[in-house]
């Protein structure tokens, strides 16, 4: 075939590339060649099309190889790419509340739906409507190297492109066999870990043709926080003290009680009194998990053959199921609004229904005075049902194929055509129903009030399970020619043309069952169908010109740009509306070498991510939410809001009294309760609120300039660093604005009740706090608002270099130097660098790096990792919310961490590799900040599970073989 050298080429690079990886151990780096570029074939590199006879970038990429991979002991790819610097830990193994059952990547902190996923240079199917990717669904033994490419890439690959792009390249034309198996396990004796994998490949008898076949299964075991001294229970923020957690208590808590100034909690005789969350809090931690358990099979086949001289067919089929199981507390009424008639019930107290009749008068806002019936907001743990128990199954497919060739030497030209689907199935156990709990509480055949009261009977009777099935298809079909310039200029080397076209199609369907829709649900809460599908129509263009080669001060110099037009339809057939947009994205940047040691490197892109299915299809859904103070609730309980600390609190950031309680009362707090002292105060730091898409949502906009260097200096064989700024700044960002955030700008910038900030908030009608039922909470419905920046230094070095005739020494560092990460929700700008919180969720440092120390010594290698983690600040202490001081907070600062990791690996046999390693070498505790020091989803446990090790030391052992 004629352009076999050019097909083949990108196998022969990557090859080239693994071994330099490996020899220098740098978990990623740029990417270098050892070789003249004269010397290498044309490669393809992620963020461009078009062949180079180098493996260098005007974009800054970097890779990890399926080496370091396996070396680390990981069971799945994203375990090992969300330490790079250049991304934050997302949703993982160690994510338990707020854990779909999913594994993500989120690259600068800008989001998983801003990081693309491809495979083999092609998106890979979605999990759901938010178009994010699953890496558990690819296959890590697969794996032959993952390219992490900087900044926004649209103009080549298209939408949501935008903080970057990882690019998993699979092991093609892979001949013979290959077995490989590993267990793992904690110092502790759980989490235990199991991985097999079988790999085979064989050519074709005519060699023109290639089949490689793969399977792999993956178990995990699940680890409760119970199990581990520092999560076992919750902790406060404030001063690490135990007790607290959680207001929905085992015994019944009643909110708002007149002769109590507060909550009551009943006691094992019916009766109630004074309600301490401090001393009867219920203790949620040790049901939670620090490892959520996982079953995973994959399936994948990777085929090529040659049809004739000039033709080449391409394929690839992908299958994999992965089991995911997530475990929180036992449900409860959450302080839901329920109808209670407390003279007719025959499981109240004498006692009870004399303190429940003070809330029986005009005065405490009963519009029927004296009749017995009543609105109660009612926390009552059922922890006779057992804990709420979910589990997420993935079955994903994807088949890819495709056709490549050349007309000439010059001109070559692809075309392709892939569909995936994700059928997803969320089982949801243990939950209660809101309709059977009322039905029980009037009737009396339901007995809440008091420890243990809950009969076998009744419990079955108000307990409900409930699921949701959903579908995610994509189809893509495209093709483009790329051929040499006819042209040079002053250089030896041809400029390269690339021109394309691209056809996507994305639907999803979410089906929950009707207890869902109809919100039903208290503990798990709503959810809503989804039926919408997007189609994009794309044109694109890419050129890139060396102008200048082998001259003084210009070794080489070299342009490129690249733009692509693009017409998205959307439709959300739930509702029968849909729009349109176009956008055009585009990319300039060039590459010089003053001298063959040096290479200077820059490039701008303009980068667009058009709304994905969620966004525009999902309905108005109560659900729940993350703040962690309100301006309205009484502090001092029973105490007017006028003699309140939090009104003093207030006046020190500049809100008057008389201002706050006029505005307090506007956005739907009872003036009886401001005056009574009974707003009920945030607990556990959740809320309610509400999610939702736009069908007006229009794309995004970001705007990526990087500039950097690339040093291999003749003088230092095995020497080779980088260094990279970039800057990444989003505008008409999609945002879901968070709880807190729109909270703040309500009452501390907007103050009007009918502003854009405080008509989202909608109140308790009752006591005027911000949970209870399905009508009260705040709206984070998604909208074009603000926008989003990261801005920082990449460096990366690495240096390999013989110390005697069979051993060879490597160190190698990747570190970014983060100098912005800003959130903009147009009433305030955040400064999340070095910050995490309430606002700024995940923890992004401003120093972070990775550094590896490799030995190899004739079939030994020794590689010890170290991770460095920078200091973090809680962001209520560095904005000041809430007139937050560092005295707030136990550790209002989080120092910096470092894990240390031991891996080895021997070839006892040409056929047969041993490893093995310690994770976490020195067996450090994660930072203990307490349970409510920022996001339900990533603080868990007192610590955040998913950027610092939770388990502790571990351990594991692996083996290869292969034939």
């Amino acid at each position: 075939m004629k352009n076999r050298r050019y097909f083949d080429a990108l196998k022969i690079s990557s090859a080239a590339l693994a071994i330099g990886a490996a020899l220098s151990s740098a978990p990623v780096f740029a990417q270098e060649a050892a070789e003249e570029a004269s010397e290498q074939p044309a490669i393809v590199v992620t963020g461009s099309r078009i062949a180079r006879p180098d493996l260098e970038s005007s974009s800054p990429v970097s890779v990890v190889t399926s080496e370091q991979i396996q070396l680390s002991g990981t069971n799945n790819a994203e375990e090992y790419l969300r330490d790079l610097p250049q991304a934050v830990p997302a949703i993982g193994g160690n994510t338990n509340n707020g854990n779909p059952g999913v594994a993500t990547l989120d690259l600068r902190n800008l989001g998983e739906e801003r990081t693309l996923i491809l495979v083999d240079g092609k998106r890979f199917v979605p999990f759901d409507s938010n178009g994010i990717v699953d890496l558990n669904m690819i296959p890590a033994a697969l794996i032959e190297r993952a390219e992490v490419l900087t900044g926004g890439a649209s103009s080549v690959y298209g939408s949501d492109a935008v903080a970057g792009v990882v690019n998993f390249v699979m092991k093609k034309n892979f001949e013979g066999f290959e077995a490989d198996a590993q267990y793992g396990i904690t110092e502790k004796g759980d989490g235990q870990n199991r991985s097999f994998s079988i790999t085979a490949g064989v050519n074709s008898e005519d060699g023109r043709g290639n089949l490689v076949v793969n399977a792999t299964y993956v178990k995990v075991d699940a680890v409760t926080q119970g199990a581990r001294d520092f999560s076992r229970d919750v902790l406060a923020a404030k001063d690490l003290g135990a007790g607290g957690g959680s207001s929905t208590v085992p015994e019944g808590v009643i909110d708002g009680l007149v002769a109590f100034g507060g909550r009551g909690i009943f006691d094992a005789a019916g009766n109630l009194a004074p309600f301490d969350i401090k001393k009867q809090g219920f203790n949620f931690n040790p049901f939670n998990l620090l490892l959520t358990p996982q079953n995973k099979w994959t399936a994948t086949a990777l085929a090529r053959y040659e049809i004739n001289d000039s033709i080449e067919f391409y394929g690839r089929s992908s299958f994999a199921n992965s089991r995911v199981s997530t475990i929180i507390a036992p449900s409860g009424t959450f302080g839901f609004e329920f109808d209670l008639n407390y003279l007719t019930n025959p499981n109240l107290s004498a006692q009870a229904k004399a303190i429940l009749a003070q809330n029986d008068v005009t005065a405490a806002g009963d519009t029927t005075p004296g009749d017995g019936n009543i609105k109660i907001n009612f926390r009552r743990r059922t922890t006779e049902l057992g804990t709420r128990n979910t589990v997420f199954e993935n079955t994903a497919y994807q088949l890819v194929g495709g056709f490549r060739g050349d007309i000439s030497e010059s001109v070559k030209w692809e075309t392709f055509a892939q569909w995936g689907r994700t059928s997803r199935t969320q089982s949801f156990e243990n939950d209660l129903s809101f309709d059977a709990v009322q039905a029980g509480i009037l009737d009396g055949s339901v007995n809440l009030f008091g420890p243990g009261k809950l009969s076998l009977e009744a419990g079955q009777k108000i307990r409900l399970d409930l699921q949701q099935i959903d579908a995610t298809s994509q189809f893509v079909a495209g093709g483009f020619l790329t051929a040499d310039l006819p042209f040079t200029l002053a250089s030896d080397t041809p400029g390269g043309i690339v021109i394309g076209a691209e056809f996507r199609r994305e639907k999803s369907i979410a089906k929950p069952d009707q207890n869902l829709i109809e919100g039903n649900s208290i503990g798990f809460g709503s959810s809503t169908p989804i039926d919408a599908q997007l189609t994009t129509k794309e044109l694109y263009a890419e050129l890139n010109v060396p102008i200048v080669t082998d001259k003084p001060f210009f070794h080489s110099f070299s342009l490129e740009a690249g733009i692509r037009h693009s017409d998205y339809t959307n439709l959300d057939k739930q509702i029968a509306r849909g729009n349109n947009f176009k956008t055009t994205s585009f990319k300039v940047g060039g590459e010089w070498s003053p001298v063959e040691d040096l290479k200077i490197r820059g490039g701008f892109n303009r980068a667009v991510r058009a709304p994905n299915l969620n966004e525009i299809g999902q309905p108005f859904t109560p659900g729940t939410g993350d703040a962690n103070f309100d301006h309205c609730e009484s502090v001092d309980r029973g105490q007017p809001i006028v003699l309140s600390k939090d009104v003093v609190n207030n006046l020190n950031r500049g809100a008057a009294a008389t201002e706050l309680l006029n505005l307090c009362v506007a956005t739907g707090v009872p003036l009886a309760a401001l005056q009574a002292g009974l707003v009920d105060g945030i607990v556990a730091g959740q809320i309610n609120n509400f999610s939702g898409g736009n069908i007006n949502l229009t794309p995004e906009k970001a705007d990526t300039f990087t500039i950097g260097a690339v040093f291999k200096p003749s003088f230092l064989r095995g020497f080779t660093a980088s260094v990279d700024f970039y800057d990444i700044n989003v505008k008409n960002a999609i945002f879901s604005v968070p709880e807190q955030e729109a909270i703040i700008a309500c009452y501390e910038i907007e103050k009007k009740a009918d502003g854009f900030f405080c008509s989202r908030i909608k109140r308790n009608p009752l006591n005027g706090s911000l949970s209870g039922g399905l009508d009260t909470g705040v709206d984070s419905s998604t909208v074009n608002i603000g926008g989003a920046r990261n801005r920082g230094i990449d460096f990366a070095a690495s240096y390999q270099f013989d110390i005697g005739e069979d051993t060879n020494l490597a160190f190698a560092v990747n570190a970014t130097r983060t100098l912005k990460s800003t959130l903009d929700f147009g009433a305030s700008v955040r400064e999340c660098a070095g910050r995490l919180g309430g606002i700024c969720l995940r923890p992004l440092p401003k120093l972070q790096w990775i550094q590896t120390s490799t030995l190899e010594h004739g079939p030994w290698t020794f590689q010890l990792r170290w991770q460095h983690i920078g200091k973090l600040t809680n962001d209520s202490v560095a904005f000041g919310l809430g007139g937050a001081v560092a005295e707030d907070f136990a550790v209002p600062v989080i120092g910096a961490r470092d894990y240390f990791d031991l891996y080895g690996s021997v070839e006892v046999a040409k056929s047969l590799k041993f490893r093995a390693g310690i994770n976490n070498l020195l067996d450090s505790l994660p930072p203990i900040v307490g349970n409510d020091f920022g996001g339900t989803t990533e603080n868990s446990g007192n610590t955040y599970p998913g950027t610092y090790d939770p388990l502790g030391r571990s351990f594991f052992v692996g083996a290869t073989l292969s034939f």
